[in-house]
Parts: C-alpha cells; sequence; structure tokens
C-alpha cells in the first residue's frame, strides 16, 4: 500500500505596513528634524547632556530590563525597580516586555531557523531591524506562558503605549522647564525623545 505524504503549507509571514510607517515617520523626524533645529537655532550643553542620560536609560531598559531580567532571568529584584527598568525599556519603542521576552525566548529556541525572528541566514539587514516589519505566525503562546506569571510584565503591557508616548513627552517638559520656553520643550523631545528612541532602536 502505497504511502500518502502529507504536505505542510508553509506560513505566511504578512508585511507590517503599520510598523513600517511609523518607524519611517520616526526616522524622517529624526533625520530631517534634528539637524535643521541644530542648524536654525542650536542645542545646548543641557540638551546634549538630555539626550545622553535617556540614551543611557532607555538602552539600559532595554538590555538589562527586557534581556537580562525578563527574558533570561539573571536576577531577581522589588517589583517597583521592575517597573522602572520595563518602563525604560518601554520607551525605547521595540514592543512591550511580554512580546520582546517572548521573541528572545524563542530566538534562542529556534536559532537561525523560519521561526527565528532575527534568523541571520536572511541577511544583516533582516537580523537588524527588517524582521520588525512583519507579522510573523510563529509568535505563539508557549513563549509567553512564563512571562504571564509575572503581574508587572502583565502591567506594562497592558500600558504599553502609554509608555511609549510618556517616553515623548516627559523630554519635552523637561526641556520645556529647563529653557522656560515652547523651543526649549522642542529641542528636549528632538534630542531626548526622537534622536534617542532613533539612535537606541539602531545600538540595541
Amino acid at each position: 500500500m502505497a504511502k500518502t505524504e502529507q504536505i505542510v503549507q508553509p506560513l505566511t509571514v504578512r508585511f507590517s505596513y503599520g510598523t513600517c510607517l511609523l518607524f519611517c515617520a520616526i526616522a524622517t523626524a529624526t533625520i530631517v528634524g534634528v539637524p535643521l533645529y541644530g542648524y536654525y537655532i542650536g542645542y545646548t550643553l543641557f540638551d546634549w547632556m538630555h539626550f545622553f542620560v535617556m540614551y543611557i536609560v532607555t538602552g539600559m531598559g532595554i538590555t538589562v530590563g527586557y534581556h537580562r531580567l525578563v527574558a533570561h532571568q539573571s536576577f531577581d529584584c522589588p517589583n517597583w525597580v521592575k517597573r522602572l527598568a520595563l518602563i525604560a525599556g518601554g520607551w525605547a519603542l521595540q514592543n512591550s516586555a511580554l512580546v520582546w521576552g517572548a521573541d528572545h525566548i524563542r530566538h534562542h529556541a529556534r536559532t537561525d531557523t523560519d521561526e527565528d525572528p532575527y534568523n541571520a541566514t536572511r541577511g544583516f539587514w533582516h537580523s537588524h531591524c527588517g524582521w520588525l516589519f512583519y507579522k510573523t505566525p510563529y509568535r505563539i503562546g508557549k513563549y509567553q506562558i512564563r512571562l504571564r506569571r509575572d503581574p508587572v510584565i502583565l502591567w506594562q503591557h497592558q500600558y504599553y503605549w502609554p509608555i511609549v508616548l510618556s517616553g515623548l513627552v516627559i523630554p519635552f517638559c523637561v526641556g520645556f522647564w529647563w529653557h522656560g520656553t515652547v523651543l526649549g520643550g522642542i529641542s528636549g523631545l528632538l534630542m531626548g525623545g526622537l534622536f534617542r528612541m532613533f539612535m537606541v532602536l539602531n545600538s540595541t
């Protein structure tokens, strides 16, 4: 009796136009807005310090908060520290800790396969940021099971977009407070907000 072969249909990976538009808007606003403001108005030492501090805080939110604390459980800490770390990570616009952590767990479980979100066999661009622009069918619940037991991670996931927005509003308010003008607020938004977000996205 002849064996019947089961044909497995490949899972469909869909392009995310919304994500692409969002990242293009941030890149355009940064690449165009930051130099133009610097040329016509200029930045102060405080503006550069503002950028540096926000860059370090946000980068640590990803590398320490999302990566070491959430994905790898390398250490434990009080919930208030975890909340602060996940807020800082949320400012990076790299998805919630729940989704990012599950993606990273899947990356280690399925390295360099189609299920690996950062699959290096698809080239540098895909590993660097191209993977962000696709809705993967491999983002399944089993990689989130452990993470969903943590109420702080669920809290950050629920309020992810307000947290992202706060990462732009706070720099504007800091710039406005320091300089005392709306233009000062704009310099804070550009340096502590958009430029910082752009640089963290390209370095973590």
